[in-house]
């Protein structure tokens, strides 16, 4: 009988050595996972002229962005457009009705979708401007 209680004892200390063992590799898998920043975050800046609406990207990194879609409430983006490494472009974005466009900005209500993608990887983020 105390074969059988050893043998059990060995055989839950096992189990539960592996198991911890996979659950620690597993946390710290996930630590090294979300401590990652291989890329700069491209700067997006937005700038009102008159009755345009610009949107300046700078990409820092050296392979091109796609900028797939940009809206918003009363505003798109005509075109997909391609920023090329290490540079800035400025797209004119098209605003539908300027009169509910400036309202929407002065009642803080007007929240611009972004769709970027780059390295086989599509990125969708959101700015209140």
């Amino acid at each position: 009988m105390k074969t059988v209680g050893l043998i059990a004892f060995i055989v839950v200390l096992a189990i539960e050595l592996i198991f911890m063992n996979a659950l620690n590799s597993l946390n710290q898998g996930i630590l090294q996972l979300s401590n990652i920043n291989i890329f700069s975050q491209p700067k997006i800046s937005f700038f009102i002229e008159g009755n345009k609406l610009e949107v300046c990207i700078n990409n820092p990194e050296n392979f091109s962005i796609v900028v797939c879609n940009i809206n918003g409430k009363e505003i798109s983006l005509p075109n997909p457009r391609i920023v090329p490494a290490l540079t800035a472009e400025n797209i004119t974005l098209q605003v539908n009705n300027y009169h509910e466009f400036y309202n929407n900005i002065r009642n803080n209500d007007c929240i611009v979708f972004i769709k970027l993608h780059f390295l086989n990887v599509t990125v969708c983020t959101s700015e209140t401007i």
